[in-house]
């Protein structure tokens, strides 16, 4: 029998390895779907262009992202962490995100 995970696995798989033009592509045709049907009939597309963004967002702020759990699980006692290390990561997930949404 099949783990039931398997799927859930395979589909976060799929959109981890979209690029920035997919994911860009799969927000357009979300807006569009929106558009001309309306939200309720754009379940997919929606959930495409979610997964997208969330994976280029990860991959293009993973750096702060692995600083920020980092001084997350040392409890903010590494002396490089601060109020920065978190800022750094917010910014970075902003303006990435803003950027695709153009």
């Amino acid at each position: 029998q099949v783990p039931s995970h398997l799927p859930l696995v395979a589909t976060l798989q799929r959109f981890e390895k979209m690029t920035v033009n997919d994911t860009k592509a799969a927000l357009r045709t979300f807006k569009t779907c929106v558009k001309e049907k309306g939200s309720d009939a754009c379940i997919g597309q929606r959930k495409a262009a979610v997964e997208g963004m969330a994976g280029a967002v990860k991959n293009e702020c993973s750096p702060f992202v692995e600083d920020f759990f980092a001084c997350f699980a040392h409890r903010y006692q590494i002396s490089t962490c601060g109020d920065s290390t978190v800022s750094k990561m917010l910014k970075c997930q902003e303006q990435f995100s803003t950027q695709l949404m153009k």
